[in-house]
């Protein structure tokens, strides 16, 4: 991979040291194609930053957000109201799977679960305010803000000063790792430590990712969330599904939570709303929230981006294209084929402990987190852009993807883990 670090310049970076400029510079991008500067062609199974679930270069998108533009850019929403907004909250409202009744929007993922979590805090309020704590899971990541990285488990999150206002509670996985975690054994674990910190503590809200992205790419047991939501209404706890990652098509489905049958009571999510033409976010609530809500109450948050005309225009065409081009469909037929494929070459195989996937959200987990960046590394040379979280190498294309770069993508991965193993 293209060290970059000619191109150091005044740029700051997240995630990484203040003056490293290491990985290559994109200067095109189009369908499920990036180019870097070089020249060097690769398969974006990044998906940009997980967010361009269409492809590069959607132009209805590109179209719709610069025509809205021109025509009226934002207004604030704390004053006034703009049509692409509510345009937008009536289109999502028909699409299955996020058990909303009304729609808040952010700007990002971070955003829309602090305005979750301030959502359940106002229900708690009305309700009992003493239910003041929240469940989540330990290796879960809910975002780059103070109070989502208190919520979160994972190590580059536990420096940050808990600014949750109540205690946070971690499920976590024990002794399960690899296959083991998606095993009826590691379900039963979930559900028990579940009902232990609700029978014991005073945490009202469960909040869950239905794949956990950062955390190592991880597929929860199947039947899980339903165990997760029985349990949520025996204990009378709220559930937020953080959809940040795997809403709008990801998996394979509108919404991860269809796949279970499972109704939250309130669904974040982000990437994908406007395949990466710009920042948005939305907050899914169910009427049985707000209805509780103390008389006369106001939602206390909001950003001067929120809701933006041009970006609601953006996400209101992403959603027309998603449902012309059958994006949801492709994206569980394109990643049922690459887990396939990978599953075939690389499950028992020298150096892999786990294969799996959820539509397109693959991860191969590897026996050290030294392999994984040389495998990243290997397979860019040989023609796939892949993001790693630790261990794993995860690919998350854009349900674009030909079938010849189906088995391009598939060939360098399994390719790039042979030679990297049998190099150490």
């Amino acid at each position: 991979m293209n060290s970059g670090q000619e191109t150091a310049s005044a740029l700051g970076r997240p995630w990484r040291a203040p003056r490293d400029h290491s990985g290559p510079t994109f200067v095109t991008g189009r369908g499920a194609r990036l180019v870097d500067r070089n020249g060097h062609r690769v398969i974006d199974a990044t998906s940009g930053a997980l967010n361009v679930f269409c492809g590069h270069g959607v132009e209805p998108v590109v179209d719709a957000y610069v025509s809205q533009l021109r025509t009226l850019a934002h207004v604030d929403m704390s004053q006034g109201l703009s049509e692409p907004a509510h345009l937008l909250a009536d289109r999502l409202r028909e699409i299955p799977g996020h058990g909303g009744d009304r729609f808040f929007f952010a700007n990002s993922g971070s955003e829309a679960i602090e305005l979750a979590v301030k959502i359940s805090s106002l229900y708690w309020s009305a309700v009992d305010s003493r239910r003041t704590e929240i469940v989540t899971f330990e290796s879960g990541y809910h975002g780059s803000t103070a109070l989502c990285q208190s919520l979160s488990g994972l190590p580059q999150t536990g420096i940050t000063p808990d600014r949750c206002g109540g205690g946070v509670h971690h499920v976590e996985f024990g002794e399960f790792t690899g296959a083991g975690q998606r095993s009826s054994e590691a379900r039963e674990h979930i559900a028990v430590q579940l009902r232990t910190i609700l029978a014991g503590s005073a945490a009202g809200t469960v909040l869950v990712e239905p794949f956990l992205n950062v955390g190592g790419g991880i597929r929860l047991p199947e039947g899980v969330l339903g165990d997760i939501r029985r349990i949520c209404d025996e204990y009378g706890a709220l559930l937020v599904l953080d959809e940040v990652f795997t809403g709008l098509g990801r998996t394979g489905a509108w919404f991860a939570q269809e796949h279970e049958g499972v109704r939250p009571d309130l669904t974040a999510f982000s990437k994908g709303l406007t395949n990466g033409v710009c920042a948005l976010a939305a907050v899914a609530v169910g009427d049985g929230v707000l209805d509780r809500l103390a008389p006369g109450s106001i939602v206390p948050y909001g950003h001067t981006m929120s809701a933006s005309a041009a970006a609601c225009a953006a996400a209101s065409a992403t959603l027309e294209h998603m449902r012309a081009s059958g994006a949801v469909a492709a994206a569980r037929a394109i990643g049922g084929r690459l887990l396939s494929a990978l599953g075939r070459e690389l499950r028992g195989a020298d150096g892999v402990l786990d294969v799996r996937g959820h539509g397109l959200a693959l991860s191969v987990e590897l026996d050290s987190a030294d392999i994984a960046d040389s495998v990243q590394h290997v397979a860019y040379d040989l023609g796939a852009y892949t993001r790693q979280q630790g261990r794993t190498i995860m690919l998350a294309p854009p349900a674009c993807l030909s079938g010849e770069e189906e088995d391009r993508l598939a060939d360098h991965v399994v390719t790039a883990v042979r030679k990297v193993v049998a190099a150490r």
